[in-house]
């Protein structure tokens, strides 16, 4: 009787693993998640905001429960909530679904919502590891208005305007140019010091916001300044 080799044994072997993946039904792709959560801020006032997630199972099957996990800037904390469970860790929120509430058939949703004191809204959601659908902030803060010069010492000066608004943030960043240059920034603080000026030379400054977002503002009206020489 003739018997094998081990090559054949091997050879043989590699045929067969190579048929039975040839033959064998594809993968299953992992499924995205059914469900998306829509966030709205469904009323403001000076110095916080109501906002809500509505969640919508837009699969074919029924989810039976869900995790909504957002930051808030450093600015705004979550003070009430409701519909859900919340814990907190910094600035990082994550809320649950309450035994009532967590079972969403195909086509229906559920919503939970909070109380926030400050003015900036959520950031880096997810939906049960899924990404949340937040409105793109898309607006620009205001102008900067009333550039001025507080103090001066010669061949510095610190310059200040008055805060700008924004539709989301509370905390700006403020860009300042000198004679069309940038001349420093600085980040929630309505106030910058300027060195280095010539005197006896004119100097043009210019004053911008910008948000979380990256949305700028125009520049404010320049402030024309002829130091004494």
């Amino acid at each position: 009787m003739r018997r094998r080799t081990a090559s054949s044994v091997l050879t043989l072997a590699t045929v067969l693993g190579a048929l039975a993946l040839l033959f064998a039904p594809p993968a299953t792709a992992r499924s995205p998640i059914p469900a998306v959560a829509e966030f709205r801020q469904a009323t403001s006032w000076e110095g916080g905001y109501q906002g809500a997630f509505t969640i919508t199972n837009v699969g074919s099957h029924t989810l039976t429960s869900w995790t909504v996990s957002l930051t808030l800037p450093a600015d705004t904390v979550i003070t009430t909530q409701w519909d859900s469970v919340g814990t907190r860790n910094g600035n990082w929120y994550s809320f649950s679904n309450q035994s009532y509430n967590g079972t969403i058939a195909p086509g229906a949703s559920v919503t939970f919502g909070w109380v926030a004191q400050g003015a900036s809204l959520p950031r880096n959601c997810t939906l049960n590891q899924g990404i949340c659908n937040l409105p793109g902030d898309t607006t620009a803060p205001t102008v900067p208005q009333g550039v001025r010069i507080v103090e001066f010492t010669g061949t510095s000066l610190l310059l200040a305007w008055s805060a700008s608004a924004d539709d989301r943030d509370t905390t700006l960043t403020y860009e300042i140019t000198r004679d069309g240059l940038p001349a420093g920034s600085t980040f929630g603080v309505t106030s910058q010091l300027v060195t280095g000026l010539q005197p006896a030379t004119a100097h043009v400054f210019r004053v911008r916001a910008k948000d979380a977002a990256g949305n700028t503002s125009a520049y404010s009206a320049p402030l024309v300044l002829p130091l004494p020489g």
